[in-house]
């Protein structure tokens, strides 16, 4: 009976830090292009989750950033931040943001390949 309480427990706990883990809102371009101005932001909210961050602009308007990491292995490749302005509720305008990692020779003073004569 003690085993079983501690292996519902230890699972319950495991459950709990999966969860925490899984965490952030999931949208890609497709989704943030069929996002419509004049709908409601919490149709967005409960479709692709909380955003990763919500701004007061000055205007009177929210900003909420969702944001979208392409990776090939460990490695991302591609961030893309879209953003969805709100007022009043309803969606009143959007933008996006694509970030590339820098290139290689932005990486590198010197060309670790280079070929010392």
């Amino acid at each position: 009976m003690e085993r079983s309480l501690f292996q519902k427990i230890a699972l319950t706990l495991a459950l709990l830090l999966l969860a925490a883990c899984a965490t952030g809102a999931i949208m890609t371009r497709s989704d943030f292009d069929n996002i419509q101005i004049g709908t409601p932001v919490s149709e967005v909210v409960q479709k692709y989750g909380d955003p990763v961050k919500v701004k007061d602009n000055k205007n009177g308007t929210e900003s909420y950033e969702y944001i979208e990491r392409l990776p090939i292995g460990e490695q991302t490749v591609q961030e893309n931040n879209y953003y969805i302005i709100v007022r009043d509720g309803k969606v009143v305008g959007k933008r996006y943001n694509e970030e590339l990692p820098p290139s290689y020779d932005e990486l590198y003073e010197e060309d670790p390949n280079a070929v010392i004569n």
